[in-house]
């Protein structure tokens, strides 16, 4: 199981109850791919179309820890920007043997889901940088997955 954490991290791939929740819409988990709009009525419909409309409060994002030492994240920690405000709170985390990373998933606001953006992680009481990474961030293209 340990294992299938890791390698789910480095894929970006979400799982159900902790990265994938009711608490989150289809647009904040990056999975706006798999709704259409267009396709006559649905349960939720009108909320995602009143989201879309005032804008997406959240963004789902992966990104490795700097400096971890004895402890990767779990999940449930909460982010930072660099000024010490929770911008978001992280829904998993683990070492990602195939990188040689310590990783994370969660959300945070809009504006700090770009690549290669700092944010900080508080793990055990104590802060970490992080930078944002690809969605995907082993074999972002799936190469590997068409071979």
């Amino acid at each position: 199981m340990r294992a299938m954490e890791s390698l789910r991290l480095e894929k970006s791939y979400r799982m159900w109850g902790s990265d994938l929740t009711p608490d989150y819409s289809p647009y904040e988990a990056g999975l706006d791919r798999f709704v259409r709009l267009g396709k006559g009525p649905f349960i939720g419909k009108e909320a995602l179309e009143k989201q879309l409309k005032a804008g997406v409060p959240h963004r789902f994002i992966t990104f490795e820890v700097h400096g971890v030492t004895d402890a990767d994240p779990l999940g449930n920690e909460p982010l930072f920007d660099g000024k010490g405000n929770i911008i978001g709170r992280a829904t998993a985390g683990y070492y990602g043997h195939a990188l040689r990373k310590s990783l994370g998933l969660g959300y945070v606001k809009p504006e700090f889901a770009a690549v290669g953006g700092d944010i900080e992680i508080e793990i055990l009481g104590e802060r970490k940088r992080a930078t944002v990474l690809v969605d995907s961030p082993y074999d972002p293209e799936n190469q590997d997955l068409r071979s």
